[in-house]
């Protein structure tokens, strides 16, 4: 749990008061001694901390609501799934840097919807335990690939696949020439019989890995989509995923969808 910043405290604020007035009886004093020119640009400059620190604490206060209704938003997200299936795993941590329970609701509600044959995830993780979950759960024959560059994590996510038909394939990082430019992105050769892909959600691979790190998933896998295919891209309230979904719309004919979630989610309809 985050610790209270130091300056919201009420403790903080008595003794600025008191510094504040302390200051100013000296200003006052230096005036009154003789030396003029010191009193208004000390109040200026007192003056100024204040705003600049109550301007602050307003940022810090809808930071907090906004907090509040994410909050809020995740519990009945999770309250939903669970309606909807129950799962015989334990889902993994979500949030921070897995994804959030509102970014899980919006990918069983577009699986209840399409009842895709094909789903294709390029990062693997808690999303993948949830679909994997779904799909055992109605007894679904839909074959589901998600794509993980570490080895490491694709085994943690494997051990809580128990559902036959979902596949967490290791894919390191490979390097692609798209349009004249250089990308690393998941090795897609295990792919290479798979098409007709009815969904497509993008949450890797990390953004540290290059700028636009989520780029080439749409020129790399475009002609295996089927005609219904639906792309979700989590991540959407991020400069990078927001200049891809531009690139993205510029090169195909895709209608976009922009969903409130915890760290912004798009729909994209092929």
């Amino acid at each position: 749990m985050n610790k209270q910043k130091l300056y919201t405290t009420f403790s903080f604020f008595k003794t600025a008061a008191a510094l504040s007035a302390l200051c100013v009886l000296v200003l006052l004093l230096m005036e009154y001694l003789g030396h003029p020119g010191f009193l208004l640009p000390g109040l200026a400059l007192i003056s100024l901390g204040f705003i600049i620190l109550s301007f602050r604490i307003v940022q810090l206060i809808y930071r907090l609501q906004l907090d509040r209704v994410h909050d809020t938003n995740q519990v009945e997200s999770m309250q939903w799934i669970y309606q909807q299936f129950q799962p015989k795993v334990a889902f993994p941590p979500m949030r921070v840097i897995a994804g959030s329970p509102d970014f899980f609701k919006v990918i069983v509600e577009h699986c209840i919807e399409l009842q895709p044959k094909v789903i294709v995830e390029a990062g693997s993780g808690v999303s993948s335990v949830v679909i994997s979950e779904w799909l055992r759960s109605v007894g679904s024959d839909a074959r589901h690939y998600a794509l993980d560059h570490l080895e490491k994590y694709a085994k943690e996510t494997e051990e809580k696949v128990v559902n036959s038909n979902s596949k967490i394939l290791y894919a390191p990082l490979k390097n692609y020439n798209l349009s004249g430019s250089n990308w690393q992105w998941y090795d897609i050769e295990e792919l290479a019989n798979v098409d007709s892909i009815d969904l497509l959600i993008i949450d890797g691979p990390p953004e540290d890995i290059q700028k636009e790190a989520r780029f080439p998933a749409l020129p790399l896998l475009f002609e295996k989509l089927s005609d219904k295919a639906v792309i979700i891209l989590d991540d959407t309230n991020r400069p990078d995923e927001q200049s891809i979904i531009k690139r993205w719309k510029a090169t195909h004919q895709l209608k976009e969808k922009y969903l409130f979630t915890e760290k912004g989610t798009t729909v994209l309809y092929k």
